[in-house]
């Protein structure tokens, strides 16, 4: 307080002819009683931005961690498969019933791949919808079985077919596996492929653009794939049509996806449920 009033008195005492100096040894002088205010006071002059530090090193030249990312590792997702029973990523059926049964109807019986679907109880809920073609898969054997005892307890372990695979490698996989199903419906999986690069970006955007292939090669001409995406749904979004403009088809059997539903778009249904309900973006082609 001693200080501050010093100041003051500085300041009525300025004259014409050295304002300017002055005026700066008064600014000089709030700065340095700043630094010795007690913490828990308001500092003068404080801005409400605080500033952002920017790594000088490229993510490209950051050698990958397993550990870095703990979607990058299976032990991690069988631990936590292991201590969890069911968990629904973003959103259940009952708020994305609408937007499945409108692309994939149950009435024609599709042949559908959820990769990715780890201890999620939605598996139980579209089997007893009355989607009985539908194969789970996941990289993390534990997430099998929690399907498994998911199917069991709700009797229904006969509708599904249970795969232990990792959607950046699908080769062999199934049989038949070129355009083996009519629609992929995946929930949360692209997000944590993507993520499984921890901070190594560009193995990040390969991680991604693996599966996005492997996953698509599995689609028959027609097919519908529909992805709810809470984390990365912009990259998915880009990767998904770059791969359609970079990958024109060559034959019949092949064809380029066409984005139905947008990133940053919102859809409506018939009934008028909105995808803005869902915790996440859904994206479909």
């Amino acid at each position: 307080m001693w200080l501050l009033c010093r100041m003051a008195g500085i300041c009525t005492t300025i004259t014409n002819a050295n304002n300017r100096l002055v005026l700066l040894l008064v600014f000089r002088l709030l700065f340095l009683a700043q630094s010795f205010a007690p913490s828990t006071s308001r500092p003068f002059f404080a801005t409400t931005k605080s500033k952002r530090r920017r790594s000088s090193i490229s993510n490209a030249n950051i050698p990958f961690d397993p550990t870095d990312s703990n979607f990058g590792r299976k032990d991690y997702w069988n631990s936590l498969y292991e201590k969890e029973s069911n968990f629904s990523w973003y959103a259940g059926w009952d708020e994305l019933e609408p937007f499945v049964t409108e692309f994939v109807p149950s009435l024609n019986n599709p042949r559908m791949l959820l990769p990715g679907v780890g201890n999620d109880q939605m598996l139980v809920d579209m089997v007893q919808y009355g989607y009985t073609n539908l194969t789970a898969m996941d990289y993390a054997p534990e997430g099998i079985e929690r399907c498994r005892d998911m199917l069991m307890q709700s009797n229904n372990n006969n509708e599904v077919q249970l795969v232990v695979a990792d959607a950046r490698n699908l080769q062999g996989v199934f049989e038949n596996d070129e355009e083996y199903f009519d629609a992929v419906f995946e929930k949360g999986t692209l997000d944590a492929i993507y993520l499984s690069g921890g901070k190594n970006k560009t193995l990040a955007a390969q991680n991604l653009q693996l599966a996005l292939t492997e996953l698509s090669r599995c689609v028959r001409k027609g097919g519908i794939w529909i992805s709810v995406a809470g984390v990365v749904d912009k990259e998915i979004y880009n990767a998904m049509n770059a791969m359609t403009m970079t990958n024109p088809p060559q034959d019949d059997k092949q064809s380029m996806w066409t984005c139905l539903v947008g990133h940053g778009s919102i859809h409506t249904t018939d009934d008028g449920y909105t995808s803005n309900n869902i915790d996440g973006s859904l994206l479909v082609w």
